[in-house]
């Protein structure tokens, strides 16, 4: 079941960054802990794990450029190391100097950039089903990215149906994904399928000494395992862990096992 707390009473944040305003919502006390969504997303796809993680943590829930409450660029500039900059003038404004990062697949990107731009900034990392690079991993994955790019070229209601279909069997899921995507701007997330598609900071991400959790959803079909594969050769500091039964939407699929692993992580000194 889809819990039922909302963000409806959290104060909104508009911050004006480079052509654009980002939004964020902060909640719960301790050391800071930001949550960074995935594409088409936004930082209301937190729900379900956002009341446990503010029990020991502030959150700060950041919606990139083109995504949820944030404007689109008026410029078309929805690069990653854009999205890295709006997140340390968030960062800024809020007064932290340092924080942890925890982000799912785009946001894991934007983690991995701004731990390179920024990298006496990050505390630890919690980069779940994402990438430094993204790579294919046979015909199949070849096959369901093209089906997305497709659907992108048609029509928001389109890509979203695709994605929520994809990355849930239970209706209640599926309709809450989709209902939440389907009112993105859809030039924004083409844009921003263009940066996953061009990211690429394999040869970087080496000067990034915080350590660093690469977590993958055993089922993940949307980002191939190659890719975290790619992260642990060149990270410093990083251990892996592997969710049983998870897919794309590993805090979703198993919240519980998701929070005891990142929470365990962070708890470290």
């Amino acid at each position: 079941m889809i819990p039922q707390f909302s963000f409806a009473d959290l104060p909104a944040h508009y911050i004006p960054t480079s052509g654009v305003r980002i939004h964020a919502r902060s909640m719960g006390t301790g050391p800071p802990l930001v949550l960074l969504h995935g594409l088409s997303s936004s930082s209301a796809d937190w729900l379900p794990i956002a009341p446990l993680l503010a029990e020991q943590y502030q959150l700060l829930m950041v919606d990139m450029r083109g995504h949820g409450q944030s404007s689109l660029a008026t410029d078309g500039d929805y690069t990653v190391a854009r999205m890295a900059a709006d997140l340390a003038v968030v960062l800024d404004v809020f007064e932290i100097p340092q924080a942890h990062l925890l982000g799912l697949s785009l946001g894991g990107c934007v983690a991995l950039q701004f731990a390179v731009d920024n990298p006496d900034r990050v505390k630890r990392l919690v980069l779940v089903n994402t990438f430094a690079r993204l790579r294919g991993a046979g015909t199949g994955s070849l096959r369901r990215r093209l089906t997305r790019v497709y659907a992108a070229t048609r029509d928001m209601d389109r890509l979203a149906l695709y994605v929520a279909t994809s990355l849930f069997d239970d209706p209640e899921y599926q309709q809450m994904t989709y209902q939440r995507m389907r009112h993105n701007d859809l030039g924004a997330i083409r844009r921003t399928m263009i940066a996953i598609l061009r990211f690429n900071i394999l040869r970087q991400i080496h000067r990034i000494q915080s350590p660093a959790l690469v977590m993958v959803g055993d089922r993940d079909k949307t980002v191939p395992h190659r890719c975290a594969i790619d992260l642990m050769a060149r990270l410093p500091s990083a251990q892996m862990r592997v969710i049983a039964d998870a897919g794309h939407a590993l805090p979703y699929d198993q919240p519980q096992a998701f929070l005891a692993t990142a929470i365990d992580f962070l708890a470290r000194s």
